[in-house]
């Protein structure tokens, strides 16, 4: 148990970076390559909807083996841990409502025709989930960022402390 424990914390800086830069090629690579590289923007939105869900699978894998890592060691920091348990919030969130929502405007969108008075409620409606969803994502990346940084810095008093 105790090697599975100390496996755990050592994956802890990996995880908090493989899913910033995974997060990073979705978001500014393969998702503006989607819509760039398709003219039809009712497959382009598939493709990202798909490409996003399963992505927010990855997420909450992270968001869990992070936290299992955080909760791992004898001595715990309170802000690891906090910061942990809102990624994996946010992971939350984002699979089970925000992607939803935004795949479901979208095929309501295209259901209808562009004369149609619901068509512009739902692309106002449409609009705004997306710009939250990108401030939401923009904050996870910061989160991160200082999460990696915030682990190094523990890493780092760890590796001196053993030194000493």
């Amino acid at each position: 148990m105790k090697t599975i424990k100390s496996i755990l914390v050592e994956l802890i800086l990996p995880f908090i970076l493989c899913w910033f830069f995974m997060s990073v090629l979705v978001d500014i690579v393969a998702i503006p390559t989607v819509f760039k590289n398709i003219s039809n923007l009712q497959e382009a939105g598939k493709i990202g909807m798909t490409v996003f869900g399963r992505f927010n699978l990855f997420e909450i894998f992270f968001g869990i083996f992070i936290l299992l890592g955080v909760l791992s060691p004898r001595t715990k920091s309170k802000l690891m841990i906090s910061i942990a348990v809102t990624l994996l919030l946010l992971s939350f969130f984002y699979t089970f409502y925000m992607t939803p929502m935004i795949a479901q405007t979208s095929i309501k969108i295209h259901q209808i025709s562009v004369t149609d008075p619901q068509y512009e409620l739902l692309s106002i409606q449409h609009n705004f989930y997306h710009k939250l969803y990108r401030y939401f994502d923009t904050g996870k990346l910061l989160l991160l960022l200082v999460f990696a940084a915030i682990v190094t810095r523990f890493n780092l008093k760890r590796i001196h402390k053993e030194c000493v």
